[in-house]
């Protein structure tokens, strides 16, 4: 990925790359928090962590224009410049909840704020820098890790279904299934903590409706993934989800 350096404002900076073909990687952990930001900020979080590489020892301060940023989200310049204080609010305000296990349980959760800096220039674009308490969950990954190209989630048109997709993703554990696909299933509880929805659509239905539908929904039709889902009930309520998995091209 290109790197190239530039001062602004006293501060150093370096190029965005907007390459939507490189990876986004991070910590199964990271993943499996709880995170409540809005589409296109999601969006340019994940294109944050994607200038993350191997080599990095720390995390860098970028700058992003309007053009690349509009260019990478794929919306009308102009709908950025209406938008950028809503989605620069929205990563600093929003933080990500890391879990924190014990026995393989959820003990509590840590909040850790996605940026030290997510501003507005109006003369060079938005100033972003991930916050350096991110480091063991974006840096030096030996284990534990997911990856998928940044396209794959940039064509998506629900939150909803980045984030089950980076669920299912993390489960995996492989680029390409077996002939037969594998089957990944996640709590309801699970899912509610990572979408944002805990408070929201108390009712299964609804929650199925605006939730689970429009992710499958978004992963079908944008990913290499074909999936399908069924309910795992105890008593009468849904608990737990299974998706079936496959690769489209089976």
């Amino acid at each position: 990925m290109p790197r190239g350096r530039k001062q602004v404002d006293g501060q150093i900076s370096f190029d965005f790359c907007i390459d939507a073909r490189n990876y986004v990687v991070q910590a199964n952990n990271l993943i499996g928090g709880k995170q409540a930001l809005k589409l296109n900020s999601a969006k340019l979080i994940r294109s944050a962590i994607m200038q993350v590489v191997r080599e990095d020892e720390e995390l860098k301060p970028y700058i992003i224009t309007i053009k690349d940023l509009s260019e990478l989200l794929g919306v009308p310049a102009s709908n950025i410049y209406r938008d950028v204080d809503e989605i620069t609010d929205d990563i600093i305000k929003n933080p990500v909840y890391i879990r924190e296990e014990r026995n393989g349980k959820t003990i509590d959760f840590i909040k850790i704020p996605w940026v030290t800096r997510c501003e507005y220039k109006s003369d060079v674009g938005i100033a972003l820098k991930l916050n350096e308490e991110l480091k063991p969950f974006l840096i030096n990954l030996k284990e534990h890790y997911t990856q998928y190209t940044l396209q794959e989630v940039l064509a998506m048109k629900s939150v909803y279904g980045i984030r089950i997709f980076e669920m299912l993703q993390s489960k995996i554990m492989s680029r390409v299934l077996p002939k037969d696909g594998i089957a990944v299933i996640l709590s309801v509880q699970e899912i509610r903590e990572c979408c944002d929805c805990e408070d929201k659509y108390p009712a299964f239905g609804n929650f199925r409706d605006k939730v689970i539908d429009k992710a499958v929904k978004e992963i079908n039709r944008v990913t290499m993934f074909k999936v399908v889902y069924s309910y795992i009930k105890k008593v009468r309520s849904v608990v737990e989800i299974k998706f079936d998995i496959n690769m489209r091209y089976h």
